[in-house]
């Protein structure tokens, strides 16, 4: 059944979005997650592509606001519209208190994302380490035929590593959840082509985008982590991903054993290579 809500999700710029979810509003950025209850709202101001949330405040007093920017100029209208429609009936809601004091903020662990990008960057930048190293043993014995055999055979084997760790990373997570998730169709937004949303099992409803087109599309997320959700592909195409990583893994791993085998061939045997004695 497709998911129709009331109210759209904004989305900003730098991974930012705004959603109502109950009786509160939703801000999220990458590193923090701040939950506004409408109680302490003052207004939503919607102007182009920004949109602002005020809170309430004594008279008299700074007003604090949230805003995010680059959001969709008519998605933004829709959900200051919307949002300001609903403010009046809100209970509790008292536009002299201290907003500012209902607002809870706490800061989000590392995205799934931004931690195999460090994994892959801490061991792209160790295979760099040994390279220099190795430039540097290479150097000291005098032997510039093997210097020049492992600069750019150094940086291509990482580059290697680096792809070849990223395709495995990403074959094994989606076989995971499609294997061991949960399954179900996520339903696409009237207002937003490109995102659809899924009830998770606490019934939170969650986000997700792709331009595959039609009016849903079949989604398997983590049940721990509800937002931890992918597109499952055709069998081919994450077949085609594990041969590729696999293969640019054992390529870079020989590469770096060939290298190493250069550098100690370098000092037993400095004219070897260059064929000097």
């Amino acid at each position: 059944m497709p998911i129709t809500p009331s109210t759209p999700v904004v989305q900003g710029a730098k991974k930012s979005s705004l959603q109502l979810e109950g009786d509160a509003l939703v801000l999220r950025r990458p590193h923090e997650e701040a939950l506004i209850p409408l109680a302490a709202v003052e207004r939503i101001r919607a102007e182009g592509r920004s949109v602002s949330v005020e809170l309430t405040a004594p008279a008299g007093s700074t007003r604090y606001v949230h805003r995010i920017d680059g959001a969709s100029e008519a998605g933004a209208a829709m959900f200051a519209e919307r949002v300001n429609a609903a403010l009046p009936g809100t209970p509790g809601r008292d536009t002299a208190a201290d907003g500012t004091a209902l607002v809870e903020t706490r800061a989000l662990p590392l995205t799934r994302r931004a931690r195999k990008l460090r994994r892959i960057g801490w061991l792209s930048g160790g295979a760099l380490g040994v390279i220099v190293l190795a430039c540097v043993a290479v150097a000291v014995s005098g032997d510039p035929a093997t210097l020049i055999a492992l600069i750019p055979g150094g940086l291509a084997m990482t580059a290697a590593l680096a792809v070849g760790t990223n395709a495995l990373a990403n074959w094994y997570r989606e076989w995971r959840l499609v294997r061991h998730g949960i399954t179900a169709f996520a339903a696409e937004v009237p207002e937003r082509p490109g995102m659809y949303l899924y009830t998770d099992p606490a019934g939170r409803i969650r986000h997700v985008f792709t331009w595959a087109g039609g009016i849903a599309v079949k989604v398997s997320y983590d049940p721990v982590d509800p937002g931890n959700v992918v597109l499952p592909r055709a069998a081919l195409f994450r077949r085609g991903e594990l041969a590729l990583g696999a293969f640019l893994a054992f390529v870079a791993l020989l590469g770096f054993a060939g290298l190493i085998a250069l550098t100690v061939l370098a000092f037993v045997d400095p004219g070897a290579i260059s064929g000097t004695t």
